[in-house]
């Protein structure tokens, strides 16, 4: 994992990302915290950002990596 990664996850009823502390929220659906992050990410300008989905508390994907087509 990344030392710059942004984490997407549920919690209380509706999705969320972080990164280094700091939280984005509130989100109607995953798809949209998916997109806000890779957004964020993608302005960060870290060569190494990666934004990684947790479905549940074991269960982890990264979905986007800089520099990568992967969206």
């Amino acid at each position: 994992m990344s030392e710059s990664h942004f984490l997407v996850y549920l919690r209380n009823g509706s999705w969320q990302h972080s990164n280094r502390g700091t939280t984005s929220a509130p989100f109607s659906s995953r798809e949209t915290a998916i997109e806000a992050a890779i957004e964020e990410a993608r302005q960060s300008g870290d060569a190494s950002a990666e934004v990684i989905v947790q479905d549940s508390e074991t269960s982890t994907e990264t979905v986007w990596r800089s520099g990568s087509d992967k969206a």
